[in-house]
C-alpha cells in the first residue's frame, strides 16, 4: 500500500505549492521594501544628527569649564601671593587694584635691594596681568580667559572694609548661544 506522499507526480507538490505562493507575496509587496529602507535611512540620520549636536553641546561644555578652571587657577594665583605678603594685605598695597596692559616689576625686583610690601604687591600685580595681556615684546600671546570687545577680561582686588575682607575675582567673556555673556569668579580673603 502507498501513501498521500509517495504518489508520482506529487512528491513535491506541497513544496512546489508553497514557493509559489511565497513568490506571489512578494509580487504584491513591490514598493514596500524601498519604504522601509526610505524610514530607516530617515531614522539613521535622526539619529545622527542627535549625536553630531551631543558632540558639539559636549565640547562648548568642555570649553566652559577650562575657562572656569583658569579663573580659579588665576584668582588662587593671587590669593597665595597676597597670603604671602601679609603687610601689604594689612596696608593699602592690594585695595583696589586691577590688571592692566603695559605693567612692569618694580625696580627691586631685579636689583639687589629688598623689596617692601608695597613694592612686592606692585610684582604680585604684574605677574597677574601677564596672564591676561601680551608684553610689549611677547609674540603668540594666549591670554588665560577669553575677552571680546564688550567684555574684556580682566582681574580685580577690592576691599570690604564692614566685611574686613579682599574680593579677588576674575571676568570673562563667553560665548552662549551666540550671545556674548560675562562671566566671573569672586573669593574672600581675609587678612
Amino acid at each position: 500500500m502507498r501513501s498521500a506522499d509517495s504518489r508520482p507526480g506529487r512528491r513535491h507538490g506541497f513544496a512546489r505549492g508553497f514557493a509559489r505562493g511565497f513568490a506571489r507575496g512578494f509580487a504584491r509587496q513591490s514598493g514596500i521594501g524601498l519604504l522601509e529602507v526610505l524610514i530607516a535611512v530617515i531614522l539613521l540620520s535622526i539619529g545622527f544628527l542627535a549625536t553630531a549636536r551631543m558632540q558639539v553641546g559636549g565640547m562648548r561644555y568642555s570649553q566652559s569649564a577650562y575657562t572656569l578652571s583658569q579663573a580659579k587657577f588665576m584668582v588662587l594665583d593671587m590669593t597665595e601671593r597676597m597670603r604671602v605678603n601679609r603687610d601689604g594685605m594689612k596696608g593699602d598695597a592690594y585695595k583696589g587694584k586691577y590688571t592692566q596692559s603695559g605693567t612692569s616689576n618694580p625696580a627691586c625686583v631685579s636689583s639687589t635691594t629688598a623689596c617692601s610690601p608695597a613694592d612686592i604687591a606692585v610684582a604680585d600685580l604684574h605677574a597677574w596681568s601677564q596672564s591676561l595681556y601680551a608684553s610689549a615684546d611677547s609674540t603668540g600671546f594666549i591670554p588665560l580667559l577669553p575677552s571680546s570687545s564688550t567684555i574684556p577680561a580682566k582681574g580685580s582686588i577690592t576691599y570690604d572694609a564692614t566685611e574686613g575682607a579682599y574680593h579677588v575675582g576674575v571676568q570673562w567673556s563667553e560665548m552662549v548661544e551666540g550671545t556674548d555673556t560675562l562671566r566671573s569668579l569672586t573669593v574672600k580673603v581675609f587678612p
